[in-house]
Parts: structure tokens; sequence; C-alpha cells
């Protein structure tokens, strides 16, 4: 068990994240990855996991690197809960090419 994993890391993400949003609501962040579209399908379907729908027009924007190795995935996606942002993180963080998420 990591860290960010331990009943006590969670614990301390739930309130930050209950202090700072009004769930439900549209949660926004960016995922680094490897530019690959395989990889990128991969972070969309992870995004989506519960949703009635795939994202919506607008929820995603990819950015490229300067050099074009890596892609920003900018991402607006529906939480219901701050849990349901901790699994849509861990979610994002099992998919091999993601290199960071924030």
């Amino acid at each position: 068990m990591t860290g960010q994993d331990s009943p006590e890391a969670r614990r301390r993400g739930i309130e930050l994240l209950e202090a700072n949003h009004a769930f439900p609501c549209s949660f926004s962040l960016s995922v680094i990855a490897r530019k690959d579209d395989a990889i990128e399908a991969a972070v969309l379907a992870a995004a989506s996991v519960g949703l009635d729908a795939p994202l919506g027009e607008g929820a995603h924007e990819r950015r490229p690197s300067a050099n074009g190795k890596y892609v920003s995935h900018r991402l607006n996606v529906p939480c219901a809960s701050a849990e349901a942002v901790l699994a849509l993180y861990a979610r994002l963080r099992a998919v091999d090419g993601v290199i960071t998420i924030f």
C-alpha cells in the first residue's frame, strides 16, 4: 500500500475534495500521457466509467507537447461525490502510458 492509498490519505483527500467542490459537479483534471491513440482511448474509457453516456461535447481537450511525445488530456467529468473523484483518479492511474494526473 502506498501513502496515497492509506486510509488516512483517503480520508484527507475526501475532506479536501468536499471542502473545495459542491458535489455533484463537473470535475476538471488534466492527464499527461504518451501520445498514442490506444492510450487516448483508454483514458477516455476510464473517465467514462459509470456515466450514462460517453463524455459530452467539450468535455475533452487534447493538447500535444512541444516535441509531440506527450499529450495533455484536459477532462471535465461529471462526479457525484468525492469518492467518485478518487475512483476516477485510480482508474486513470491504472492506464498504461499515463504519466501524471493533476
